[in-house]
């Protein structure tokens, strides 16, 4: 009796070894996915997310056995890189990710989107996507890829970009310090390099540019003080940015807004399909075919961008600080012309 009880918990034993060497593996699956690493990091990591006795005393052996076992089973590529770190760099047979067709669409449009540099993390964007494609299935790659292929998003080329490490900083501060920085303004020669201060408080994209949005406090252009200012990212002088201790305060200081009405022309406005640009944007459609929008704007300058490009098919009737804007451009313009 003795002897058959030593034999069902030997059994029972080997059956829990075997078991946890079957976590221990899909766990270190899960670890390659996250990135490549030595062996001494994926032993530690392993024992921490496990306990010290998932790995024997020569826990090294044992892992490169574990290797040979995923590569056997799944039929993945597991290199040692010249760092001496292991990266798994084929999936094989261990497709852990799966999309729909509707999906694999609209995954397919985050891929066109991000293929040029859009925003200041593109790159970042690019990679992520990447490693997540390398999780589907190679025949669900293969739909991707001609989805993909026919889909096209076109956004303007700058010839400069933000600094990228100007970038992180900037965003550590966005709502929690002042900062100081040197700025190229279009407003001074190309070589004056000015001081400002500022409270910052967002970063946006638009038009291909990258842009800090903060109230500015401290300038060489008295105009400009007191009020919110959207500064071109990549006009900040690099390594001139200078963080203040002084925290900001719980609440931004308001901003001004400005009604705006304009009024579109037949000519775009009949199919009653238009775009809505601005904030609390209200339409009204008339009888002969235009259409009548009121909204709100805190940026005339930008509201001035966007008006002037529907060209002679729109009438802006008020703030009269936006009418005379739209009256300036237009006069310089035909300057050019005349």
């Amino acid at each position: 009796m003795a002897t058959e009880e030593n034999r069902r918990r030997r059994g029972g034993g080997t059956r829990r070894s075997s078991l946890l060497t079957f976590y221990r593996r899909l766990w270190l699956v899960r670890r390659l996915v996250r990135g490549a690493a030595t062996a001494r990091e994926l032993i530690a990591d392993a024992r921490r997310a496990f306990d010290d006795e998932i790995y024997p005393s020569n826990a090294t052996a044992a892992l490169h056995h574990d290797f040979d076992a995923l590569r056997e089973l799944f039929y993945c590529t597991i290199k040692r890189t010249h760092h001496g770190r292991y990266a798994l760099v084929d999936y094989g047979h261990l497709a852990l990710f799966d999309l729909s067709d509707e999906e694999l669409a609209t995954f397919s449009f985050l891929v066109a989107l991000f293929s040029d540099n859009i925003t200041p993390n593109a790159h970042d964007v690019q990679h992520l996507l990447q490693r997540i494609i390398a999780l589907l299935p190679s025949e669900r790659r293969a739909v991707l890829e001609r989805t993909t292929a026919h889909l096209q998003i076109e956004t303007p080329a700058t010839t400069t970009s933000p600094d990228g490490e100007l970038l992180k900083r900037l965003q550590t501060t966005l709502g929690r310090h002042y900062i100081r920085f040197r700025y190229r303004s279009t407003h001074s020669p190309a070589q004056i390099e000015e001081d400002h201060r500022v409270a910052p408080y967002r970063l946006l994209v638009r038009d291909g540019h990258t842009y800090l949005e903060a109230f500015c406090l401290a300038a060489p252009h008295s105009a400009i003080i007191n009020h919110y200012v959207t500064y071109r990212v990549d006009r900040i002088v690099a390594g001139s940015l200078l963080v203040e201790p002084k925290r900001l305060p719980p609440i931004a200081p308001p901003r001004k807004t400005w009604q705006i009405r304009y009024r579109l022309a037949a000519h775009v406005a009949r199919q009653r399909d238009i775009a809505l640009w601005f904030t609390n944007s209200s339409v009204t459609f008339l009888p002969d075919g235009s259409a009548e929008i009121t909204a709100q704007t805190t940026d005339l300058w930008q509201a001035r961008q966007v008006l002037l490009r529907y060209r002679e098919h729109c009438q802006v009737i008020e703030p009269a600080e936006l009418v005379d804007m739209i009256r300036t451009s237009l006069q310089k313009m035909q300057e050019y012309y005349q």
